[in-house]
């Protein structure tokens, strides 16, 4: 297995020993701290770690301490919905902005016409607020041991829908190089 992705999936298998062995606010404490190793690590491999890591890590770190700290499980079952809903807000102020925020962190890998950009922010968006329901969705209707195994699954589900919808608008609105 490459490391890169072992890192990537390390707080969600940790997240998945812990509930076995502990319960819900064990695999949140134990998610948090092989996400701090996974962040600690890339940046030891790399010399530099992405927004969205540092960010996920300071949510899940404020949310699962609440949890912790009031013993409730409530701020472990949301930390899902409240991130997906952050990306969203942050994707939609990021679109105002010129070049926007998805141009300039993914421009350099896509060269795709002005009028792709925003279609791609709003199926980012779009992806993330249904992430946001379909957590919602589970946390009610699951029980605690059926969300922590959703809770799994639904990280590389979603990227996999992400990929898919860039992909898609990108092969649409590509712009193809020139010969010179």
């Amino acid at each position: 297995m490459d490391r890169r992705l072992f890192l990537e999936l390390l707080p969600g298998i940790a997240f998945l020993i812990g509930n076995f062995l502990s319960g819900l606010l064990a695999a949140a404490g134990a998610a948090v701290v092989a996400t701090t190793v996974a962040v600690a690590v890339r940046w030891r491999w790399d010399g530099c770690v992405s927004w969205l890591a540092v960010s996920t890590l300071v949510l899940a770190l404020v949310l699962t301490g609440f949890g912790i700290f009031l013993n409730d499980t409530t701020f472990v079952l949301i930390r899902p919905t409240v991130g997906a809903l952050a990306f969203a807000a942050i994707l939609a102020v990021g679109a105002l902005a010129r070049p926007s925020v998805l141009e300039r962190t993914l421009g350099y890998k896509l060269t795709i016409e002005a009028r792709g950009w925003p279609l791609l922010h709003i199926a980012w968006i779009a992806l993330a607020i249904c992430s946001a329901l379909s957590n919602e969705v589970a946390r009610w209707v699951l029980s605690t041991d059926q969300w922590a195994i959703y809770n799994f699954f639904s990280d590389p589900a979603l990227f996999a829908l992400v990929w898919l919808a860039t992909r898609l608008i990108a092969e649409r609105y590509w712009i193809a190089e020139s010969s010179y």
